[in-house]
């Protein structure tokens, strides 16, 4: 009797940045050691950095997201959100994770409303911690507040990023796991 083939769970990860720093690492990490039998991996980011050629070395599936960068701008936001969402209709992940705050902002609302299985957001660090004006710190606080409880669960790189997001219902949607 011929067994049916295993269908591979696609994973689809999303990062803002494609250069090399800890939350790329935590990715590159990720997409390459999922056992290929079991998983399709692809890695969308903003850029064509050492992460992606890293990626493609390793033989990851990349897909450049050009107007995801981390700074500010109306224009490339509105055209970031048409890009992941274009990216979700033709990928259709059972797994979107989402790494860095731009990228867990759009990519949960837009996996919500594309109806992904499962929206893992990965808190590197909160922007709200940054140097800015109060207004905007609590403004990215809110946003990064929706962005747990919009996502199906939240992975912290510590306790303290856990502590940092003090509201309502986050700190029971959120697994502490420690990158080594």
């Amino acid at each position: 009797m011929k067994m049916a083939p295993i269908k591979k769970k696609k994973v689809l990860f999303v990062i803002t940045k494609s250069n090399w720093g800890g939350a790329q690492r935590y990715v590159y990490d990720l997409a390459t050691g999922l056992p290929k039998t079991d998983f399709d991996i692809t890695v969308a980011l903003g850029g064509d950095g050492l992460l992606a050629s890293k990626l493609r070395a390793a033989g990851v599936r990349v897909i450049s997201i050009p107007s995801l960068q981390r700074d500010f701008s109306l224009a490339k936001e509105l055209h970031s959100v048409q890009e992941i969402y274009d990216l979700l209709k033709v990928e259709q992940p059972d797994i979107l994770h989402l790494n860095s705050s731009k990228a867990g902002i759009l990519g949960t609302v837009i996996g919500r409303f594309n109806k992904v299985p499962k929206i893992i957001f990965t808190a590197h660090g909160w922007a709200f911690n940054e140097d800015r004006p109060f207004w905007q710190r609590v403004l990215l606080k809110t946003i990064h507040w929706l962005t747990v409880l919009s996502s199906h669960h939240t992975i912290a790189v510590s306790k303290e990023v856990v502590r940092q997001m003090n509201w309502p219902f986050a700190a029971s949607r959120m697994t502490v796991i420690w990158i080594i």
